[in-house]
């Protein structure tokens, strides 16, 4: 999954390099309109992933007390077989 639409429109946007390396580029022939909107997107995603996994450490951390209490519903099957048998 996508980060962004990236069917949307470009829209300039002005962006401060050192000029030696924005030399070294052009004279690779890299696209740094291209190369600029890959690193935002890969940004984008690094944040997302460290949201989910904050998502998903908080929900844990609120689950554990209900295992505690009232355990899982994988062990309570586990011992409804057991005891049927």
């Amino acid at each position: 999954m996508q980060p962004y639409d990236p069917h949307a429109s470009k829209r300039p946007v002005n962006l401060t390099l050192n000029s030696d390396l924005v030399a070294r580029a052009r004279a690779e022939g890299l696209n740094l309109s291209t190369l600029a909107e890959e690193a935002v997107a890969a940004a984008l995603t690094r944040i997302g992933l460290a949201k989910f996994a904050a998502e998903i450490a908080q929900a844990c951390r609120v689950h554990e007390p209900y295992l505690e209490e009232y355990g899982s519903l994988g062990d309570a099957v586990r011992a409804a077989a057991d005891a049927a048998e």
